[in-house]
């Protein structure tokens, strides 16, 4: 966990003369977001020839982030990778494979809806990101206007889940729904909250990352007390993202009965090292998120040049394995094209079978042969 001392901020130009209040008021995070060459120039170094790259490809996949997350950014390379626009993402021989939308999200039974479990719906209610990060399995989004669904939209999509009685969890995204003002955050969860087939309401956010001021607000926990069906899953790449502002957002929500889990995506140059991702692990664990998915990178186009080797995930569990406890183990998984869902990715501990006599290998790759029935 990085300790960050008092004030910070401060210590980068832009903000010397920002009061604590200020700073930590997550409105005032998300309207003060860097949005444009000029902003980022003011924060960190950049290379001369850097300008005419950030601008052709932000005109295309636009750029924004919070200064809490950019002043992580600006000394850690491993966190400006997430952020800053660069050629790659529109070089059309890198990105030849990719598609603008892989899993068919946008082949809707209502728009803003994606049904591909029985037992679970995607429920997508803005586009806008209060950070825009580089390997967005999303980033389609970037391409469109800002902007929140309206209440006819959102009805319209509480009927379907109404109308569905085997729908039992409700994944609210977007974009972040987390930015999205108190109110109409509340009126999304009310509604699905009364459903009684709903058991659970999932809320995929990266608001604890970015922004974790949002969890400073006193009328967002409330919020998360009074409907006591939400979950609140996050997305933390490096270790370097959780600090002790983390912890205390962390520990807030935590007061309200609300878990805290962690979507990881594997990502080349950034996260792809296995003491990277055990520190990350363990640093989950220290403030109380546990670690829930590594997602093999998404075959989104502006995307595929953060994709590794497939087996390096598997590389990386059987580091883990022996290492790590349980609750420090995320699944490995690979979504699959078209719609077809997520698949588990694991190494393979089973040596030989012979009759009823498995020969296993464990963490250290020692070897032995048990005696169990087979079919």
């Amino acid at each position: 966990m990085r300790v960050l001392p008092d004030r910070y901020w401060q210590k980068l130009i832009p903000w010397k003369d920002i009061p604590e209040e200020k700073w930590k008021n997550w409105q005032w995070q998300i309207g003060n977001r860097l949005k444009t060459y000029e902003d980022i120039k003011k924060v960190i170094s950049l290379p001369e020839d850097y300008e005419n790259i950030f601008k052709n490809v932000s005109s295309i996949y636009h750029f924004g982030t919070t200064p809490y997350y950019i002043f992580l950014a600006h000394d850690r390379e491993p966190i400006l990778k997430q952020i800053l626009p660069v050629s790659e993402e529109i070089d059309p021989y890198i990105q030849e494979e990719g598609e603008i939308d892989p899993f068919r999200e946008e082949f809707s039974p209502v728009p803003g809806i994606t049904h591909r479990y029985p037992d679970r719906a995607l429920f997508r209610v803005t586009n806008f990101c209060s950070v825009y990060c580089r390997h967005c399995m999303r980033k389609r989004i970037f391409l469109q206007e800002e902007r929140a669904k309206t209440k006819k939209e959102l009805d319209l999509m509480f009927d379907y889940i109404k109308k569905n009685k085997n729908i039992k969890e409700v994944l609210i995204s977007g974009g972040d729904p987390l930015t999205l003002p108190n109110e109409k955050l509340e009126y999304i969860i009310k509604n699905l909250y009364f459903i009684d087939h709903i058991d659970i309401i999932r809320i995929g956010s990266r608001e604890l990352v970015v922004n974790p001021f949002r969890f400073y607000d006193e009328k967002l926990l409330e919020i998360f007390d009074r409907y006591e069906k939400i979950w609140l899953v996050t997305h933390f790449n490096h270790p370097d993202e959780i600090t002790n502002e983390t912890k205390k957002a962390v520990k807030n929500i935590l007061s309200t009965g609300t878990p805290v889990l962690n979507q990881t995506v594997l990502l080349k140059g950034i996260n792809d090292e296995k003491g990277i991702l055990e520190k990350l692990m363990r640093s989950l664990l220290k403030v109380k998120i546990k670690p829930y998915y590594l997602f093999y990178c998404d075959p989104t186009k502006g995307v595929l040049h953060f994709r590794t080797d497939i087996k390096k995930g598997i590389e990386i569990l059987e580091h883990l394995r022996g290492r790590l406890s349980g609750l420090g183990i995320p699944t490995y998984a690979l979504d699959l094209p078209d719609g077809m869902g997520k698949v588990p990715l694991l190494p393979d501990y089973i040596v030989e079978k012979n009759g009823n006599h498995i020969v296993f290998r464990n963490y250290e790759n020692k070897v032995i042969k048990v005696e169990l029935k087979w079919g």
